[in-house]
């Protein structure tokens, strides 16, 4: 009898570890995420806001709650499998989704951010863009005009 109080209790032991480890892991992913995205921000001088800072509270939220709720349901499944198997692919995904964050590139978020800069330029100068398009078309008809003149003057 003791000897199955005692794989119960280490398969216990071993069950609530996995849980553990998998919680721990992706906090450990979002701080590197986080210090990562500070760490950018300070080398391209961009000011770090307290909004950025919530941000990170709230994909917290986003990654533990659904994971707390696989939890529940690998405890109720415990009976049939003896692993925490939907938190730790919870875990593995939300670890996966902080490893792509941090691989991101600061010159892809700088072109995106210089490519809204001259969006945003050709927005405030459309009406003068578009006159300098149809001084060009008005141009470009006229030269074909005198260039069929010609020919067919010769």
């Amino acid at each position: 009898m003791e000897i199955i109080q005692i794989f119960q209790l280490s398969a216990l032991e071993a069950y609530v570890t996995l849980v553990l480890v998998a919680y721990g892991a992706v906090a450990i992913a979002m701080a590197v995420d986080f210090v990562t995205g500070v760490t950018r921000a300070a080398r391209e001088g961009i000011a770090t806001r307290s909004r950025g800072y919530k941000m990170t509270c709230d994909k917290a939220v986003k990654y533990f709650l659904p994971m707390f709720v696989l939890t529940c349901v690998d405890l109720i499944g415990a009976v049939v499998l003896p692993l925490p198997a939907f938190t730790m692919l919870m875990g593995a995904f939300n670890i996966f989704c902080e490893w792509r964050s941090v691989m991101e590139s600061t010159r892809d978020k700088q072109e995106i951010r210089e490519a809204a800069s001259t969006f945003s330029v050709i927005v405030k100068n459309k009406d003068e863009i578009a006159g300098m398009l149809a001084g060009l078309l008005e141009k470009m008809s006229e030269t074909e005009r005198k260039g069929a003149e010609d020919e067919a003057g010769r």
